[in-house]
C-alpha cells in the first residue's frame, strides 16, 4: 500500500486487497495514468484518489473529481491463458458491474447510457474509460457519490450524484467494495462463456434500448431507434429511413 492521507478501515482494506494491491493517494492527475506507471511491477493493482485534477473521459472530456466523488482505476493484466475481452465489451459489462453495485448499496438501479455512461434520474452520475497498452489494461471509473452540487461548467451540465437522486449520502468505500465484487464476478463469467447471458443482463439496465437517439460516429449522424444490443457490443440503430447500421463507438444522445 503506498504512502497517502487517504485510510481505509483494516478490514475493508483486507476485502479491497483480493482484488489487487491498494495504491491509496491524496491527489492524482489521473488514476488511470497513475495505473499504467504502475505496469512495470507486473502486479494487478487498485488505484483509488480522493481527487484527480486531470481526469478524462472518452474524446478527452473533462472529468469532474472532488471529495464527493469515487475516483478509482483496476490495473489488470492480459496473455494468452487469459485474452482480454474486446474494449468495447468490457466497457459495457464494467457498466453492468457498476450498475449492480450501486443497486447492492443504495437500492437505487442506475441504467446505463451505451456506452459508458450511468443515469440516475436522467442525470450522468458515473463515467467509464477503459484503454490497453500492450498487456496492460486499465479500467477507470469516476463516480459522483455525495456532491449537492456542480460547478457551472459546460461539460457538466446533466451531471448529478447518488446523493442527489436518492435524498441522503453514502459510504464510497463500501460502494467501491460491491462494485469490485460486481466486476470480478462478470469477469470470472466472461471467462465461462457466459457473455451472451451477461449482455442481456446489460440491456434489461440499458437507457437507449428501445429508444429514439441521435448517435454521432467519427465520420456520421445517426438518428432512429435503438433495436439491439448485438454480441459485439454494438449498438444496432433502425435509422428514419429504415435502414440498419451497428454502431461501436461514439455519442448518443436520447431524443426527448
Amino acid at each position: 500500500m503506498s504512502d497517502s492521507a487517504v485510510q481505509i478501515p483494516g478490514e475493508l482494506l483486507a476485502r479491497l486487497a483480493r482484488f489487487g494491491r491498494v495504491h491509496l493517494r491524496e491527489q492524482v492527475d489521473s488514476t488511470n495514468e497513475y495505473a499504467f506507471s504502475l505496469a512495470a511491477r507486473r502486479e494487478p493493482a487498485v488505484v483509488l484518489a480522493r481527487r484527480q485534477t486531470a481526469g478524462r473521459g472518452r474524446f478527452r472530456r473533462r472529468w469532474f473529481s472532488d471529495d464527493g466523488s469515487l475516483t478509482f482505476s483496476l490495473l489488470l493484466f492480459v496473455g494468452a491463458d487469459d485474452p482480454a475481452l474486446p474494449i468495447g465489451q468490457l466497457t459495457l459489462l464494467t457498466g453492468l458491474a457498476v450498475s449492480q453495485g450501486i443497486q447492492d448499496v443504495t437500492g437505487a438501479r442506475a441504467t446505463i447510457r451505451w456506452p459508458n455512461d450511468l443515469m440516475l434520474n436522467e442525470r450522468k452520475i458515473c463515467g467509464i474509460l477503459c484503454k490497453q497498452r500492450r498487456d496492460a489494461l486499465v479500467v477507470g471509473i469516476g463516480l459522483n457519490v455525495n456532491q449537492s452540487a456542480f460547478p457551472e461548467i459546460a461539460d457538466l451540465g446533466e451531471a448529478g450524484s447518488i446523493a442527489q437522486a436518492t435524498g441522503r449520502e453514502w459510504e464510497k468505500l463500501e460502494l467501491l467494495d460491491a462494485i469490485l465484487r460486481r466486476f470480478f464476478a462478470i469477469l470470472e463469467r466472461a471467462r465461462n462463456d457466459e457473455l451472451p447471458a451477461l449482455l442481456d443482463e446489460f440491456k434489461t439496465r440499458s437507457a437507449v434500448l428501445h429508444r429514439r437517439v441521435e448517435a454521432r460516429t467519427m465520420f456520421r449522424r445517426h438518428i432512429g431507434t435503438v433495436v439491439d444490443i448485438d454480441s459485439e457490443g454494438r449498438l444496432v440503430i433502425r435509422r428514419s429511413d429504415g435502414g440498419i447500421v451497428a454502431v461501436n463507438s461514439g455519442q448518443v444522445r436520447r431524443l426527448r
